[in-house]
C-alpha cells in the first residue's frame, strides 16, 4: 500500500462514521470521493498534498455542528473558519502516521486553511476542486432551498472564488442562462474595484431630489473611504445607473430589505446599464452594524426624555409588502434581535399588517424610529398620518439611514467588501 493508499483509507474510515446520508451513503464519505473524483478530471497531475487535501476537506465536518455557533455572517465566519483548522489538523496527523514529511504536511494545511488563495496554485487549485464538486453535485439541491432572489449572488459568489481557467472550464461544461453565466466571463470580473456606487430606489415621479440625497449621501461615504470612489445613483432616474456603474465597481444597495429589487430588479438594471459584471453587495439593512444603531438612536432620544430605556417601548415602522415578506421578516428579526435593551419592541408597516396606525395605537413611554434607508414619501407623509392616526405623542426620529453614524458605517462595510474580493 502506498502513503496515498494509506491516507485515502484513513480518510475514508473517518468519514464512513458520518451519520448523515446522502444517496443512502455516509454524506462526507461521498463527499470526498467526489472531490477526489472532480481533482482526477481537473488537475490529473496534482501533489500527494493536493490530492489528499481534496479527499479530506471536509473530513470528520459533522463534528462541529454549524448550530454551536451564532447563526448570523459573524458566527458562519467563525465556524467555517474553526473547521479548517480542525480538518487541517486531522489530515496532519493522517499524513504524518502515512509517512509523508513535514512538507508535504506543510503544503496540505495551508491548501485546507486557504492561505494564500488566488496567489498560490495548490490553494487555488483546491478552491477549484471545491467549486466544480458543489456545481457539478450540490448547487442544483441547494438552489432549491432559496429564494430566487438570492441565487444570482450564490453564483456570483462561487465564480469569483475561482480561477480564470476554472471558471472558462465551467462555462463549457455546465449549461447556464445569459444572467448567470455573465458571472464566470473572465473579462467580466474585477480586477481593481476603486468604484463604489450607492443606489437607491428613488422617486419616480419627481427623480432629482432623491438623486440629490444619494449623491450627498456618496460624499459623505467617501470622505470615510480613502482610495474609493463613491457615486450615487437612484433607479427612478434613467440616466444614472448608465452614467455611474461599471462592471469592475462595488454596488451597495440602500434599501432595508434583500428581495425581488436587489436580487432579481437591481441585476437586470445593471445589464441593461453596461454593467453586467459589478458585485452586488447585501443591502444596508442586512449592515452587522444596524442592531448597535438602532439602540443607540432610542437611547439617545429615550435619555432626552429623561427615560430609562428598560421602561421603553420601541415603535419601529418599515415598508412591508402585500408581495413578499422580505421586508417584514428583516424587521421582525431585528425586533428580536434588540429586545432585550427595551420594555417592549413593536413593528408596523406601511403596506401590510400590523399597520403603522394599529401597531402605534395605545402606545406609552415610545419613540417612533423609521426603519428606512432614506426620506421618502413613505416618510414624509405615510407615517407621519399613521402616528397622528394612532395618538402618538412619543418621540419621532428621523429614519435610521440619516443618522450621522451611518456614512462611517456603510464606508466600512465598503472597505470589508473590498478586501475579502481581493
Amino acid at each position: 500500500m502506498t502513503r496515498l493508499d494509506h491516507a485515502f483509507t484513513a480518510i475514508d474510515a473517518a468519514n464512513a462514521q458520518d451519520p448523515n446520508l446522502d444517496d443512502g451513503q455516509p454524506a462526507n464519505l461521498l463527499y470526498g470521493q467526489r472531490m477526489t473524483a472532480e481533482q482526477q478530471r481537473l488537475f490529473p497531475d496534482a501533489s500527494d498534498a493536493l490530492r489528499i487535501a481534496c479527499r479530506g476537506q471536509h473530513v470528520e465536518r459533522w463534528l462541529l455542528p454549524r448550530a454551536d455557533y451564532p447563526m448570523n455572517r459573524p458566527g458562519y465566519l467563525a465556524w467555517r473558519q474553526e473547521q479548517g483548522r480542525r480538518h487541517a489538523d486531522r489530515i496532519a496527523g493522517i499524513m504524518a502516521d502515512a509517512g509523508y514529511d513535514d512538507d508535504d504536511i506543510a503544503d496540505a494545511r495551508r491548501m485546507l486553511t486557504k492561505q494564500g488563495i488566488k496567489r498560490d496554485p495548490q490553494v487555488q487549485a483546491l478552491e477549484d476542486v471545491i467549486c466544480f464538486t458543489f456545481i457539478r453535485w450540490y448547487l442544483g439541491d441547494f438552489m432549491a432551498e432559496q429564494p430566487d432572489h438570492k441565487i444570482p449572488r450564490i453564483i456570483e459568489k462561487t465564480a469569483r472564488k475561482m480561477s480564470a481557467d476554472a471558471r472558462a472550464r465551467a462555462l463549457a461544461e455546465f449549461p447556464m442562462p445569459d444572467a448567470l453565466a455573465q458571472y464566470f466571463h473572465d473579462a467580466d470580473q474585477p480586477q481593481i474595484l476603486s468604484r463604489a456606487v450607492i443606489v437607491s430606489h428613488g422617486q419616480p415621479g419627481d427623480p432629482a431630489p432623491q438623486q440629490q440625497a444619494i449623491e450627498a449621501l456618496a460624499a459623505q461615504v467617501a470622505a470615510h473611504a480613502p482610495g474609493v470612489e463613491v457615486m450615487g445613483a437612484t433607479l427612478a432616474d434613467p440616466d444614472a445607473l448608465p452614467r455611474t456603474c461599471r462592471s469592475d465597481c462595488i454596488i451597495y444597495p440602500m434599501f432595508m430589505a434583500e428581495g425581488w429589487f436587489t436580487g432579481i430588479e437591481l441585476p437586470r438594471r445593471l445589464t441593461q446599464a453596461g454593467a453586467p459584471g459589478a458585485h452586488i453587495m447585501r443591502p444596508f439593512g442586512t449592515d452587522p452594524g444596524l442592531d448597535a444603531l438602532v439602540v443607540e438612536k432610542a437611547r439617545q432620544a429615550a435619555d432626552a426624555q429623561g427615560w430609562a430605556l428598560s421602561d421603553t417601548t420601541l415603535l419601529l415602522s418599515a415598508h412591508g409588502s402585500q408581495r413578499g415578506q422580505a421586508s417584514h421578516d428583516i424587521t421582525m428579526a431585528l425586533a428580536t434581535r434588540i429586545a432585550p435593551h427595551f420594555a417592549r419592541v413593536v413593528a408596523g408597516f406601511v403596506e401590510q399588517e400590523p399597520f403603522i396606525a394599529d401597531a402605534a395605537r395605545g402606545l406609552d413611554r415610545a419613540i417612533s424610529l423609521p426603519l428606512f434607508a432614506l426620506r421618502a414619501e413613505h416618510v414624509t407623509d405615510d407615517l407621519p398620518q399613521a402616528l397622528d392616526q394612532a395618538g402618538f405623542t412619543g418621540p419621532r426620529l428621523d429614519p435610521v439611514g440619516l443618522a450621522p453614524e451611518v456614512p462611517a458605517m456603510i464606508a466600512a462595510s465598503i472597505a470589508a467588501e473590498v478586501s475579502s474580493l481581493k
